[in-house]
């Protein structure tokens, strides 16, 4: 244990370095990524496609509706990026210590899933709050987020922000694993492809944007079903049948496939895939960019 703590110590800077970087990528990530997430959240909890839930909101909020939730995002979700990113990172350098060796893609997706589970503790009511603001239309029942996070809190008490939690480390978990690991094995792909040691941008973007899709492919479902058991109304227990506070996920998964078929679970796919790919593109590249320049302030310092 001593040389663990004496270890992390050592790579302080590093780590700091990590969650600054990761920073950046979460703020790159939620600007360009939050307008789509409203549609994909709209489109979860109604029988609306894409053009007709893009013209109600038009139509009823302006464009001004697809930021709605979004400055508890910005605020919260740098620190959710920077734990994520510091986490993978520092699993990676704990596997390999101080060689030079590579890890493999499964221990990189060990890295990645381990870096979600870590993340899904804030993730989990950031989530509940975001998608409870951008599913106000007309009707506003919060007024910004520490009113919709303290209505909660009175009505149902602390836990219920934590509703949908083991939806929540489903997606996280299975989601990074797979980002980071096929993050890392594009990246050397096209590396080996262009017989350059070092990635390019164009390398860098494409690998990000992909790691993005992989991501939610993965956990979509889960977060269809995580937001569902988050938006849900007192009302709505009735027809899906779940529990409030320990997540009822397997039940509300086998309610909502019986009452509307498999591909219920996989309403605002089309949307989400569109937004990952660009939205992680740019996260990534952030990440890496952010990465290099911190690192080299603190060699000049």
């Amino acid at each position: 244990m001593s040389d663990f703590i004496q270890w992390t110590y050592d790579n302080r800077i590093q780590i700091s370095i990590d969650l600054a970087a990761g920073s950046v990528s979460g703020i790159a990530n939620c600007i360009s990524s939050h307008p789509l997430d409203t549609v994909k959240v709209r489109m979860q909890m109604s029988n609306d496609g894409v053009h007709s839930t893009l013209k109600k909101i038009v139509q009823n909020e302006g464009t001004k509706g697809f930021y709605k939730g979004m400055s508890f995002p910005i605020l919260s979700i740098p620190i959710t990026n920077a734990i994520v990113f510091s986490v993978y990172e520092f699993w990676k350098s704990f596997f390999i210590g101080n060689s030079n060796k590579q890890l493999t893609y499964f221990q990189t997706a060990i890295c990645g899933s381990i870096a979600g589970s870590s993340a899904a503790f804030f993730s989990c009511p950031i989530e509940l709050t975001k998608c409870k603001l951008q599913m106000q239309s007309t009707d506003k029942i919060y007024k910004n987020p520490i009113d919709c996070i303290y209505q909660i809190y009175q009505k149902e008490g602390f836990k219920s922000l934590f509703r949908g939690m083991c939806a929540t480390q489903q997606r996280e978990i299975l989601g990074y694993s797979a980002q980071f690991a096929v993050y890392e094995l594009i990246k050397d792909f096209l590396c080996n492809l262009s017989q350059k040691a070092e990635p390019s941008t164009a390398n860098l973007l494409i690998s990000g944007g992909l790691a993005g899709v992989s991501c939610w492919t993965i956990g979509y479902p889960q977060d269809t079903i995580k937001t569902i058991l988050q938006c849900q109304q007192p009302s709505d227990q009735a027809l899906y049948k779940v529990r409030f506070y320990d997540g009822g996920f397997l039940d509300c998964l086998r309610k909502k496939i019986i009452q509307e078929g498999i591909g219920s679970i996989w309403k605002g796919y089309s949307v989400c895939i569109l937004r990952s790919f660009y939205a992680n593109a740019i996260g990534f590249y952030a990440y890496e960019l952010a990465k290099e320049n911190f690192t080299s302030l603190y060699q000049i310092y």
